[in-house]
């Protein structure tokens, strides 16, 4: 049987091999450094090589268990090393897998003079434990869907290529792209909705790809409003990629009447598993008319992870 791995896996898998290896060279260049083996240096130095090497020798680091493994060698590698240069490892340890574990537990792992030098550098790690967070949180602020998302449309609409009239008042084409009686599109290669002849109509693939673009930059905006007004509020529910795609697959079929759903007003209200469950029930009165909305509806539920 043939086992893939991605390039993360491959690297964490490497970065164990090796981690040792890089740990006794990056002691041997700070033993080069300090002078003649006294104890302290006697100079400021470039701590930059340092934490390279320890990101390096550490890139496999991911849960609790692999940090204590990681620490227990590194403390037997860096013993002999003088006690300012163990306190600027162990402050750049502490501050790289403070999510792992607290200062307080990496008591355990160091001698306690060691971590009580760090502890009095408490506000510069304050800083950078608030920073830290805040990028956290920039990170977790989704506001574009994914190529699984666009997929996951091309599937669901079925491209056509001529235009065609499902009954709803308006012409479809390309990737589920609707004209409307009185909405003026922006594009050269399309007509107007009165010069619309169904089943005759015909656009490119790469103007239906356009069309698609479009239209899921404008499903975002969509969401990204209701997500922006709820942020002004102070309201930040904990979206994942999943369920941003999701809503924004949702608001491309539905446009903006889904700000006024109970499934956007569970989300609102944090209860994301009600708004799940919300979703197979969203538009359901249309089910009967539209079969495929049904399905379509189980696979947002499904996206919504």
């Amino acid at each position: 049987m043939k086992i893939s791995l991605t390039e993360e896996q491959v690297e964490r898998i490497q970065s164990k091999l090796v981690y040792e290896k890089v740990l006794d060279e990056m002691v041997f260049k700070i033993n080069l450094i300090t002078e003649d083996g006294k104890t302290e240096p006697d100079m400021e130095w470039d701590f930059t090589d340092v934490k390279k090497d320890i990101d390096k020798s550490s890139k496999w680091v991911k849960t609790k268990e692999d940090l204590i493994e990681y620490i227990t060698t590194l403390k037997e590698k860096i013993k002999n090393l003088s006690s300012e240069v163990k306190k600027r490892i162990v402050k750049y340890i502490i501050i790289s897998f403070i999510g792992l574990v607290s200062i307080n537990q990496m008591q355990k792992y160091f001698e306690k003079p060691i971590v009580k030098a760090v502890e009095t550098e408490k506000e510069v790690l304050k800083k950078v434990l608030s920073q830290s967070q805040s990028n956290k949180e920039k990170d977790f602020k989704i506001r574009n869907s994914s190529l699984n998302l666009k997929n996951h449309l091309k599937k669901e609409e079925n491209l056509s290529l001529t235009a065609y009239n499902i009954g709803d008042g308006a012409f479809t084409i390309g990737y589920g792209h609707a004209i409307f009686p009185k909405e003026k599109e922006n594009y050269d290669f399309l007509p107007r909705y009165n010069k619309i002849v169904a089943h005759k109509t015909k656009i490119t693939e790469k103007e239906a790809e356009q069309l698609l673009n479009d239209d899921i930059k404008e499903a975002e905006k969509t969401i990204n409003q209701i997500l922006d007004k709820w942020e002004d509020e102070g309201i930040k529910p904990k979206i994942t990629q999943g369920m941003y795609d999701a809503m924004v697959s949702m608001a491309f079929n539905m446009g903006p009447g889904i700000k006024k759903t109970e499934f956007i007003k569970a989300i609102k209200d944090g209860d994301l598993q009600m708004a799940k469950k919300l979703i197979l029930s969203t538009s359901e009165r249309m089910f009967d008319d539209y079969p495929g909305l049904k399905k379509r509806r189980e696979n947002e539920h499904n996206m919504f992870v």
